[in-house]
């Protein structure tokens, strides 16, 4: 993301978060232990919470309007619906598919804050990060059960 402008940046991680929230809440609707769907749904509303935390400061440089995420997020959740369907209903896949995109995302944020970010907004984005990072560890531990 180094080539990037503040702008593009911050444009990203709202559109990032916007794929993990619908991921999360297609896992949520497929998971059937009662505390992991809660997680994924907490999650998912967290992933919205931040991407409407974010809207504001990329609005001020010129970016964003509301979108619903990014063309490769939706052919991932399409890619895993036909997963579900094909192969059969499986759990540990779906907790899988949402760890994965959960890191991708944590991925996206660490390398935000090494990018050109507006002060405004380097101290919301770096909240964001510590809170993904913890996230992350909650569903990964969810594949060593």
């Amino acid at each position: 993301m180094a080539d990037h402008n503040e702008r593009w940046v911050l444009n990203h991680l709202i559109e990032m978060c916007r794929d993990e929230e619908l991921t999360l809440r297609f896992a949520a609707e497929h998971v059937t232990n009662p505390s992991v769907r809660t997680l994924f749904g907490d999650l998912a509303s967290r992933r919205a919470e931040f991407a409407a935390q974010l809207v504001p400061h990329a609005q001020r440089l010129g970016g964003t309007d509301a979108s619903e995420g990014t063309t490769r997020g939706a052919l991932h959740r399409r890619w895993v619906a036909m997963k579900d369907v094909l192969l059969g209903h499986n759990e540990q896949t779906i907790i899988q598919d949402a760890e994965s995109v959960e890191r991708d995302t944590l991925s996206t944020f660490e390398q935000a804050l090494e990018d050109l970010l507006p002060p405004t907004s380097r101290d919301l984005v770096e909240q964001q990060c510590a809170e993904l990072r913890k996230s992350h560890d909650r569903v990964r531990a969810l594949l060593m059960h």
